[in-house]
């Protein structure tokens, strides 16, 4: 007996026939998906899942190419730049998006509102605070008392100078009323490395990078950044819970294209990465990472960009932030 398509099969094939010619007949060579921090790293764990469920539905092969340095900003620049064809995309960040244009210091080579088409919102994630094994920390309270009692003595890493790492520790310092010392590094897994070390005594993360060291035992999970906390991680409390109830420090990865990029090129690839992020598989396996699967519109992420850019605008200059 033959085997009948499924509704959500049928509708996707419909929509994808309705869209303009163009975007039917692209991709018609391989595309590479620019990514701006290490392997290895949580964007890199994302970018690598995408990449490989887009090849499929795209029935063209959509490769990672990590391009390190300037907290992402390399990559985005590359891109910026690239022929607007939809064959060269971006994994986009919070931080190119919404903190960079704000923050003072860094110096743009291209125009984040016009050089860059945001497509769709991939995924958010759960992101947390946690600390060397070696430290004796356990709770939020823990490392506050400490700190107020030895200002700046304790240590923090980050994935940069303006890193949405080193803003969520901003906003944790001055909400709690205490002095840590900054330690940037050249992404994530370089930062961690020094923690697993001993020689960084905390840090801001996203669940996705750490959560392997967190259950070797090598880092010690405090508190998550958002409400409401990973299933992943039963048990660990939100900083809000713990004793800062203002705190709210949220993250997402998402996908741009070149700003001229066709529109139907744009809608096109909107559409297919809705359809993995939808997908169970994918959902759950984004959900067992430490992500939290998203999706939206167009006009969604646009929303989100200028939403978050006018939250850290005012976190950055509380605390006089300034790209080095």
């Amino acid at each position: 007996m033959k085997r009948l398509p499924s509704i959500a099969a049928v509708v996707a094939a419909f929509c994808i026939s309705i869209l303009p010619a163009a975007a039917q007949r692209w991709p018609t060579q391989p595309i590479m998906l620019v990514n701006g921090f290490p392997p290895g790293g949580g964007a890199d764990i994302l970018a690598r899942l995408v990449a490989g469920k887009l090849s499929d539905a795209l029935s063209q092969q959509v490769a990672v190419d990590n391009r390190t340095g300037a907290n992402g900003l390399i990559a985005a620049a590359s891109v910026a730049s690239a022929r607007p064809d939809g064959h060269t995309i971006l994994l986009y960040t919070m931080s190119m998006a919404a903190t960079a244009p704000v923050l003072p210091g860094v110096t743009l080579t291209f125009d984040p509102d016009k050089d860059l088409a945001p497509v769709v919102v991939i995924a958010g994630l759960d992101n947390l605070l946690y600390v060397s094994n070696r430290t004796s920390f356990r709770t939020v309270r823990d490392i506050i008392d400490y700190a107020k009692a030895n200002p700046d003595q304790l240590t923090y890493g980050s994935s940069g100078v303006g890193s949405s790492y080193q803003l969520w520790a901003a906003q944790f310092t001055h909400m709690a009323g205490i002095r840590m010392l900054h330690v940037p590094f050249r992404g994530g897994p370089p930062a961690i490395a020094e923690i697993i070390a001993g020689r960084i005594d905390m840090m801001f993360g996203n669940l996705a990078e750490i959560l392997p060291h967190i259950r070797s035992g090598a880092v010690r999970a405090i508190a998550f950044t958002s409400t409401p906390p990973s299933p992943v991680l039963p048990g660990v409390p939100t900083i809000a819970d713990a004793g800062l109830p203002e705190f709210r420090a949220d993250n997402w990865f998402g996908i741009a294209a070149p700003g001229a990029t066709p529109q139907e090129i744009v809608e096109r690839l909107n559409l297919e990465i809705n359809r993995i992020v939808k997908d169970q598989g994918v959902a759950d396996r984004l959900v067992s990472l430490g992500y939290q699967p998203r999706g939206g519109s167009i006009e969604d992420i646009r929303r989100t960009i200028m939403s978050d850019r006018a939250r850290w605008k005012a976190v950055i200059e509380a605390n006089n932030i300034r790209a080095e």
